[in-house]
């Protein structure tokens, strides 16, 4: 890893569609891994604590350029979030500052297990804190540092398996058991799951067979120097529906077969991507730069202060708008939700035959416009784009990687 520099990105990859969902700052470097540093020092926790936190602000200003549609994915440990919360709570406004006002992407704190000390309560009440300023909230390693019942009552937004655990997947029926265990508790409370380190084809069939649709590691992607998301996508023979089943043998018909349990069938979640979101009470050029910063993005939410979806501006319907004879000077200082539509909306856990059903039967002119899912709270939770309820619907492999990163 070192040879990336100090830190690296790397994708984090829907194995449904092959598009990316996420990039995590990697530390590179053994003086940056706070596992490292305290077998070397005789630091408490407070600075193991302070100095992970550090890092952490260190990785997030090390990238420029950043991709708002996928979140950044930023390593910490239990004991950061008990002790210095509030400094891991400037990362955001940090980027702000030095990016001069442009948009951060949105930001998911992976919580690795505890080095020292990090009672349930008090990391419960600092996820509690560290959500209420914007972050999302991951556990990494829940197979050998998180209880099940600590995943149930705080419900993280994403739930990582360690590459250890992953490794074992194909041959070990315990980390098969283990696995299970964790996806049943998962599914129950509606926590998604992603796989690390997946490195060989029986890793990644294994990784399906337990219906995990997140995953990275060398086969499916290597880690990145800069946060960019363009040409990132899941090679066409690692999709779902690009692998030929094997001819039957001669003896196959009288082999009995065990019975390999289906996976899930995928909900609008599974294809989501973050969506670029502004305030609603942004005037229309915010929106205008928005879209030239992200020209991957085929849309603009506009949401309220809740989060809730409010508006919906269409990138080809907007930039007609705003580009026409005197647009700029029409719209450019006025409120861009004089422009905006009403968001097409559905739930995040809707499936996706009936998603489509939803885009074909209400307003034909919006057919092809990004549908906005909603969570329990009603709040925005992505989007997701027809195409992809098109290629998952009738089994058609992924977009090419020449494609993937323009807008839909």
């Amino acid at each position: 890893m070192s040879d990336y520099g100090r830190f690296a990105f790397e994708p984090l990859l829907n194995l449904v569609n092959g598009r990316p969902v996420g990039l995590e700052v990697l530390r590179c470097q053994a003086r940056d891994q706070v596992t490292v540093v305290a077998r070397n020092t005789v630091w408490g926790t407070r600075q193991l604590a302070e100095f992970d936190s550090g890092v952490a602000i260190a990785s997030v200003l090390y990238g420029t350029g950043y991709d708002v549609t996928v979140p950044l994915h930023i390593d910490v440990l239990a004991d950061t979030v008990v002790a210095a919360r509030r400094r891991i709570g400037q990362l955001r406004a940090s980027l702000r500052n030095r990016d001069n006002g442009h948009p951060a992407p949105p930001m998911l704190l992976e919580i690795n297990p505890a080095l020292s000390a990090a009672h349930p309560d008090a990391l419960a009440e600092g996820v509690a804190e560290l959500r209420a300023d914007g972050f999302g909230i991951g556990f990494d390693g829940a197979g050998r540092g998180f209880g099940l019942d600590l995943i149930a009552e705080i419900e993280p937004d994403l739930v990582k398996i360690d590459p250890g655990l992953v490794a074992r997947l194909p041959q070990a029926p315990r980390a098969r058991t283990v696995v299970h265990a964790l996806m049943d508790v998962c599914r129950a409370v509606g926590v998604r799951v992603a796989a690390v380190g997946v490195a060989t084809p029986d890793q990644l069939a294994a990784v399906r067979d337990q219906g995990i649709t997140w995953a990275q590691g060398p086969l499916l992607a290597e880690p990145r120097r800069r946060p960019s998301t363009a040409g990132i996508l899941l090679p066409v023979d690692l999709l779902p529906r690009a692998r030929a089943a094997a001819p039957a043998g001669p003896s196959d018909a009288t082999t009995l077969q065990p019975v390999v349990p289906s996976a899930p069938q995928p909900t609008v979640g599974d294809l989501a991507q973050a969506a670029v979101s502004l305030p609603d009470s942004v005037p229309a050029e915010n929106v205008r730069q928005a879209l030239a910063d992200h020209p991957q993005a085929g849309s603009v939410v506009l949401l309220d202060q809740y989060g809730r979806p409010t508006g919906f501006l269409d990138r080809n319907r907007f930039m007609l708008a705003i580009s026409g004879p005197f647009g700029r000077a029409l719209y450019a200082d006025r409120p861009a939700r004089g422009l905006a539509e009403a968001p097409r909306t559905v739930p995040v856990s809707a499936d996706v035959r009936g998603a489509l059903q939803f885009c074909l039967s209400s307003d034909r002119d919006r057919s092809y416009d990004d549908l906005v899912l909603l969570d329990a709270d009603g709040a925005c939770a992505g989007i997701v784009r027809v195409t992809d309820l098109l290629q998952e619907a009738t089994g058609t492999p992924g977009p090419s990687a020449a494609g993937s990163s323009s807008a839909a």
